[in-house]
């Protein structure tokens, strides 16, 4: 009997790659619709945060170039609600404001209206300043100041004038503390302007005068001019009465755009992204950023793409996209206060200490002025590390940095050296010495770290100081006198001010 060979046919390839191929492309398809979809979902929100991180680092900036006229503010103020005499005594305010306008660049004029309408003004006019006060008739008495506040010229026949309007005079008549005005302009020095006002009062809380620091809109122009805000588009800030302060007049959101919150402001995205927001909660001004959406919105791979080319456009999104917020995110850094700061303490870091220290040094030098520089240094501060763990030592740190900066003065400079180690610059007045300054910072420090630290350690600070009456000027040598003078009065007596000498 023959056997018939079972031949088995071969499987045809070609439909199960047609099917293999379609099902590809229909996934291909439908995949491409969500990712694109996704990412153009992720790229508005990309455009969004990159913007709004703009923004606020923006107005952080801002808002620290208004700190000096507040200080300057809060000081004069001060000194007037004690001794209300320094608004009769012509020579006693202009040591009073001359020394705060000294160094000051962001400072234009400092205004001293009195409660019976008596004035004094200290304007900065290159290379050096005027000074003028005016009675209550009106009769003007003019000053011109070198660069060193020296008298160069006095005029007392100036005819009298009209008192201008301001504004910030009578806001600033009624409120407890700083009140910035709207942009303005300025005939007499033909810029537009800014004031910081605070009202001085007497003990019983009576209005003796007020106080106003004049700030050019240049300042905040230069500042923007160098934000990240205008790497990436426009700014602008405008006042509640519409005028700009800084930046392109047109900069503003679309009457028509669909807007959400977003950060500390709204942001409206379109062609472009816009977001708007005020500078901050005590500065009458609202920031406009406008970013061009070809800055921060990506590519979208084409449907009609072949997959290859669906994959290589999918990369490069990604690649945008994180190039993108690396790049906004970038800037912010680089204005962060790491730069300027101690991270733990909010003082100066070494560096910093040292650059405005020597500044300050230097400012006395030229003036003849006397400045003590002091060192301070945590009694038995390794019991608490040991004790209570490193969270505690850090609030001891934070503390005496708190104690320290509390009764400094605005034209003193106090950083964190390293470790539990802490150094100040003082500038001292003419009535006050070297051990009293250093005595009261060293006090201050030593409370705040008591409350910090409770009753459980015994817990203090010591210091070491020398001032510049012997004439010498240079840091380095003035810290290292501070030092030896607090490390070797410590092995007597801890929790005491040492006088060092530069030998």
């Amino acid at each position: 009997m023959s056997r018939r060979l079972a031949v088995r046919s071969p499987s045809d390839p070609l439909p199960w790659a047609f099917a293999s191929v379609i099902v590809a492309l229909v996934v291909i398809g439908l995949t491409t619709v969500g990712v694109r979809a996704s990412v153009t979902a992720d790229s508005a929100h990309a455009a969004i945060e990159g913007t709004t991180l703009v923004g606020d680092a923006t107005a952080v900036q801002l808002e620290g170039a208004t700190r000096p006229a507040e200080a300057t503010v809060r000081t004069v103020a001060g000194a007037i609600g004690v001794d209300r005499t320094l608004l009769t005594d012509p020579a006693r305010m202009l040591d009073e404001l001359g020394p705060l306008m000294d160094g000051q660049s962001t400072l234009a004029a400092i205004t001293v209206v009195a409660a019976d309408g008596t004035e004094a003004e200290i304007d900065r006019r290159e290379p050096g300043f005027v000074f003028r006060t005016i009675a209550a008739d009106g009769t003007v008495d003019v000053t011109v100041l070198d660069e060193s506040l020296e008298p160069v010229e006095t005029r007392d026949d100036v005819p009298a004038r009209a008192r201008p309007e301001r504004a910030w005079l009578e806001d600033a008549q009624w409120s407890t503390s700083v009140v910035w005005s709207d942009p303005a302009t300025v005939p007499e020095v033909g810029r537009t302007v800014v004031h910081a006002a605070m009202a001085a009062r007497s003990p019983r809380g009576d209005l003796v005068a007020v106080v106003a620091v004049r700030v050019d809109s240049e300042v905040f122009s230069r500042l923007l001019q160098a934000s990240p805000a205008t790497s990436y588009g426009e700014a602008s800030v405008v006042g509640e009465n519409g005028v700009v302060l800084a930046g392109a007049g047109d900069v503003a959101m679309a009457d028509d755009a669909a807007t959400e919150q977003a950060s500390a402001g709204t942001v409206a995205v379109g062609d472009v992204v816009t977001y708007a927001r005020p500078v901050s909660d005590t500065l009458p001004w609202t920031l406009t950023v406008v970013v061009d959406g070809d800055e921060v919105l990506p590519a979208v791979a084409s449907l009609d793409r072949t997959m290859l080319l669906y994959t290589v456009v999918i990369v490069v999104v990604t690649l945008i996209m994180v190039l993108v917020l690396w790049a906004l995110r970038r800037p912010a850094g680089e204005v962060s206060v790491r730069a300027r700061t101690d991270a733990l303490t909010g003082l100066s870091n070494r560096h910093h200490f040292e650059v405005r220290g020597n500044d300050v040094l230097q400012a006395a030098r030229r003036r003849g002025a006397t400045v003590a520089v002091a060192v301070f240094d945590l009694d038995n501060f390794k019991a608490v590390n040991d004790g209570a763990g490193h969270e505690l030592g850090d609030d001891a740190l934070r503390a005496v940095a708190d104690g320290l900066a509390r009764a400094s003065g605005p034209r003193d400079v106090v950083g964190r050296l390293g470790g539990d180690e802490f150094a100040a610059v003082l500038w001292l007045g003419a009535d006050e010495d070297s051990a009293t300054a250093v005595e009261r910072l060293r006090t201050s420090a030593h409370m705040t770290l008591e409350r910090a630290v409770g009753d459980r350690f015994d817990v203090g600070v010591s210091a070491g100081w020398v001032d510049t009456t012997a004439g010498e000027y240079r840091l380095p040598t003035l810290v290292r006198a501070a030092d030896a003078a607090m490390v070797s009065g410590k092995r007597t007596t801890k929790g005491v001010a040492y006088e060092g000498s530069h030998a």
